[in-house]
């Protein structure tokens, strides 16, 4: 690999002129530094920015930390669209990503703590927003810049990124209804409580309340208890669901309670291939990549981002299809 020292050797220059010149330094002549500047070029040189930035005392990487198992699916395609836009960004600053993921919430704390205390991170995007998260609490102590996605339930001065959910929510009920002609939906959401979720609900029973139908709910989880939901509503024409994962589950089960039936879905995030299910689904994009950037965008700011709702928030806007 190429060193400075090797750049510095081929112009016959010293090691700290080189460095001097590399970075602009005034101190070097112009005629210096473009010599030097454009053999670094020519030989591909690339600068430690690790180096630099430890000497400053950070790292120059960025933590991305995962909900634990329990809360989430790492392999969901949205997290790796967000991962796409945060990377494509991180590049541009000549950072890289440090992912922490594990199966309790014990051990991810232990995996943050580490990255900070032994990889000098210092800047971390969390993937999820919890009530008295252990993880944001001790990036809070310690005064560490993060961004989540996703609106904090608990800490209104916190950074993040996310969708107006609520207005998805309304979006996605009013398609459901008024364009596909759904009279007897149910939303179907996952049984962690999570606050985007709750958000969509909302939306959706102030769009079934303007259409005068009951605003059917179901949540995930025991199969036994929603199998017994399917059974005591077989009325159910539509399925209105917090991603595209939970829609499927819950038409699967439908299925199995009442045989082949085909009835329109619209859900979140666009994470299931075409081909994948005969469903009618319609998703709505809520175009991660710009989320993955704009996180990225806020994490890095030395000032309050100019395009946000309120001081230190960016909302992404979606697209139903």
């Amino acid at each position: 690999m190429l060193t400075i020292r090797d750049i510095a050797a081929k112009a016959g220059v010293s090691v700290s002129t080189a460095s001097r010149a590399l970075n602009n330094n005034p101190r070097i002549s112009q005629a210096t530094r473009e010599r030097i500047q454009a053999l670094a070029a020519a030989e591909g040189y690339l600068p430690n920015y690790n180096a630099k930035n430890l000497t400053a005392g950070e790292a120059n990487a960025v933590g991305v930390v995962f909900p634990t198992a329990e809360h989430s699916q790492p392999e969901n395609p949205f997290y790796i669209d967000l991962l796409r836009g945060i990377n494509a960004e991180l590049v541009e600053r000549h950072y890289v990503l440090s992912v922490a993921i594990s199966k309790t919430a014990d051990d991810l704390l232990k995996n943050v703590k580490s990255m900070v205390a032994q990889g000098k991170i210092k800047r971390f995007i969390l993937f999820y927003a919890h009530k008295d998260d252990p993880i944001a609490n001790f990036l809070r102590q310690n005064q560490l810049r993060f961004v989540t996605i996703g609106q904090p339930v608990d800490n209104a001065n916190d950074y993040f990124v996310d969708n107006d959910n609520l207005q998805a929510g309304i979006g996605g009920a009013n398609f459901l209804l008024n364009q596909l002609g759904v009279k007897h939906p149910v939303f179907v959401e996952s049984s962690h409580d999570w606050a985007y979720e709750e958000q969509r609900r909302a939306g959706y029973e102030r769009v079934a309340a303007s259409f005068n139908v009951e605003p059917l709910t179901c949540k995930l989880g025991a199969l036994d208890r929603v199998s017994r939901f399917i059974k005591q509503h077989p009325e159910i024409d539509g399925i209105m669901a917090t991603d595209d994962f939970n829609a499927i589950e819950f038409y699967r089960l439908v299925r199995e309670q009442f045989g082949v039936r085909h009835f329109p879905i619209v859900s979140f995030n666009q994470s299931l291939p075409a081909g994948l299910t005969d469903a009618d689904l319609h998703s709505v994009n809520l175009f991660p990549e710009k989320m993955g950037s704009a996180t990225v965008a806020l994490l890095f700011s030395d000032r309050e981002p100019l395009e946000t709702a309120t001081p230190g928030q960016i909302k992404i806007p979606y697209e139903i299809k």
